[in-house]
Order: structure tokens, then sequence, then C-alpha cells
């Protein structure tokens, strides 16, 4: 299995890995669904999970501690990438984490971590001349996102096969860009699910750009839409309606550029089952 940079969700990047993991490119979704995901323990919902809607599930990951590396495995267990023989008694997630974990309980589909977290293209290995795991979040939205109805959002209407993109192209929506939001915005639908990868260019021509962050978005039934992610910074999962003036400010300044870099977001809609 890959390793998970321990801090994805603030741009760094590690140059070693446990050696056990290994790093498997993955260019398919697995064969059948998993069935499914077991509900980590501090996570109760109102009903069955098949007979709840998005509005009863994703709140209840919000108020999740951040954890540098933390995710939930195959089992429901925290437990951190580095380390996946470990559980740890007390919940914690960072961006991955938290991503897989939605998508998990809104498909309604135990996808295997392992495949989550795969480097599909085999391109971001420890020697790779871009950096290692510099499209980390590319990938996991990618695989998430294999053997569901899905398409890649883009800037005018543009459409392209997801499976024909790479971290590199097409980047997305820039976040700051003019228009940006009066375009995207009346463009999320309700019984969807949106996988977001965070990009931003460096000062290093040799590795242009990493994907640095990961979230996702859904669209309430009565209308407001929901970010959710998680940082180090925030300490916890939260969200924000960007559908309000104020939660799409906190959005932009949380996101600002840095100097000239620009960033963008590659965003993957998938239909929920219904």
């Amino acid at each position: 299995m890959r390793f998970l940079p321990l801090l994805l969700c603030l741009g760094i990047f590690f140059s070693t890995a446990p050696a056990a993991w290994g790093k498997t490119p993955a260019t398919a979704a697995p064969a059948t669904k998993s069935g499914l995901p077991p509900l980590p323990r501090n996570i109760s919902l109102p009903a069955p999970l098949a007979a709840c809607t998005p509005e009863q599930i994703l709140p209840r990951l919000l108020g999740i501690p951040y954890r540098g590396d933390g995710v939930v495995n195959d089992n429901g267990q925290y437990i951190v990438y580095a380390r996946p023989e470990t559980l740890l008694p007390t919940p914690g997630l960072n961006c991955s984490g938290l991503t897989i974990e939605a998508a998990r309980l809104l498909l309604r589909d135990n996808i295997p971590l392992e495949h989550s977290v795969a480097d599909r293209l085999g391109d971001s290995a420890e020697t790779s001349p871009l950096g290692h795991d510099w499209d980390f979040g590319w990938d996991l939205i990618m695989n998430i996102s294999e053997g569901y109805p899905r398409s890649m959002l883009l800037p005018g209407g543009a459409a392209i096969d997801p499976v024909k993109s790479t971290g590199l192209s097409p980047r997305g929506f820039d976040i700051h860009g003019k228009g940006t939001w009066q375009e995207l915005l009346p463009r999320i639908r309700t019984g969807h699910l949106y996988l977001l990868s965070f990009s931003k260019e460096t000062s290093t021509p040799e590795r242009p750009l990493i994907h640095y962050h990961v979230g996702v978005i859904h669209k309430a039934a009565t209308g407001e839409i929901w970010l959710y992610q998680t940082t180090h910074q925030a300490g916890k999962s939260n969200r924000r309606n960007l559908a309000t003036p104020a939660g799409l400010r906190s959005f932009l300044s949380a996101f600002a550029n840095q100097g000239k870099a620009r960033k963008h977001i590659a965003i993957i809609e998938v239909e929920l089952p219904s």
C-alpha cells in the first residue's frame, strides 16, 4: 500500500515510506463492491446506514479531531497510515481520512483503503522527478470514484473522461478566478457527492505543482452547499456553507493564493445511490 504523506493537508511531503507497505499502481476499481462500511464506534446514526440520507450522515463526521495521517481502516477502526497494525483508542482523521470515510458512508460501500490510496499512474514514487506523492489528492479522488457514475467538472462546461485526466491536467477551477463561483455553485446538484483535490503551484520548475489537500462537497435538499474538510489549523473536521456570502468569503480567505502561485480544485462529481 502506498504511504500517505503525514501532513498532506498542510502540503508538506515526506521523502520516505515504510518499505512493508510498498507502492502499488491502480488502474481499476475492485471487481465487486465491498458491502456496507462498518461505522467507527464514535459515529452513530438515527437509522441503519442504508436508510439514512446524506443530511443525516455527513454531520456525524463533524468535530472529529484532526490527526496527521489519521484514517479509518476497512474494519471501522482508527489507525494512522504509517502504523496500520496499531489500533487507536480515540478518533482522529486528516483530510484524506475524512474524504474516504465520507465517500464510504454516502456511497454505502466499504471502499478498500489500499485501493483508495494507490498510485494510479505509477508517477509519484520516491524517485519521481515530480516529487514523492505530488499527486496524492488527485489519485485519491479518482480511486474513490472509480466504478461509479462520475464526471469531472471543468470551467466553461468543458468535458473530459476522468480516466484521461492526470494530476497535471486539467487542474479544474482556479479558486480565485474571475467568475469561478458564479459558474460553479449553480452546477452543484443534490443527489451527488463532489470529491475535491486542491493543487497549488510551486517555485520549483521541475516540480510544477502539488495536490496538497482534499475534501468533499454535498448540496443538501434545503439548498445549502456544504464543504466538509479537516485541517491541522482548524483542529477538527468542519464545514462551510458555500451558498452563503459569509461561507464563501471564509473559504476564499482560508485558501488564499500565496504570492504568484495559483490554487485550483479538481472536482469529480459522483452520482449517489438512490
